[in-house]
């Protein structure tokens, strides 16, 4: 073509906000009005005169990647909810990486059930607060919160038998 790009972004930027508010899309980052343009671009590089309007094949275009895009966001999301889902049925398995059982077993039992998963998640696991946060779906402050409660504890712990 030889219009400038420019040119047609500026001509059409409100035909893909027009796209994104009839869809029902809440574009926060960005993510999707970007979508817009590169189907505006690809479909300015793919038109042929003879299929018709370019208006029309350019909202057409815009159109089906946006809606392309939401059924890709759609399918991830549902995976990381499988994920989720998954970690949260798997049982803690500490027999694979706990290696003094004992102690693992005192520890665990002057907590509660949270306070361990901090334990065994951030300790044992090295996972990070936002891992933890993700696969037992909760909020990055409560598992800080959980933390701070079994630090809490263990203090209390070693003090009381004088190894603190």
């Amino acid at each position: 073509m030889s219009i400038d790009f420019e040119e047609i972004v500026a001509q059409h930027k409100q035909l893909i906000y027009f796209h994104i508010h009839k869809l029902h899309i809440k574009d926060r980052n960005g993510d999707f009005f970007a979508e817009g343009l590169e189907a505006l671009w690809k479909a300015c590089e793919s038109y042929n005169p003879d299929m018709g309007k370019l208006s029309t094949y350019i909202s057409w275009k815009i159109r089906n990647a946006l809606i392309d895009a939401i059924r890709r966001e759609a399918t991830a999301s549902k995976y990381d909810q499988l994920y989720i889902q998954d970690q949260i049925t798997t049982p803690l398995h500490t027999e694979d990486l706990i290696e003094d059982h004992y102690l693992w077993e005192q520890v665990k039992g002057i907590l509660t059930t949270n306070q361990w998963k901090w334990v065994y998640y951030f300790i044992i696991q090295d996972l990070s607060v936002e891992q933890i946060a993700k696969v037992e779906g909760v909020t990055r402050d409560a598992v800080k919160n959980w933390g701070r409660h079994a630090k809490k504890k263990l203090r209390g712990l070693l003090e009381e038998i004088g190894e603190f």
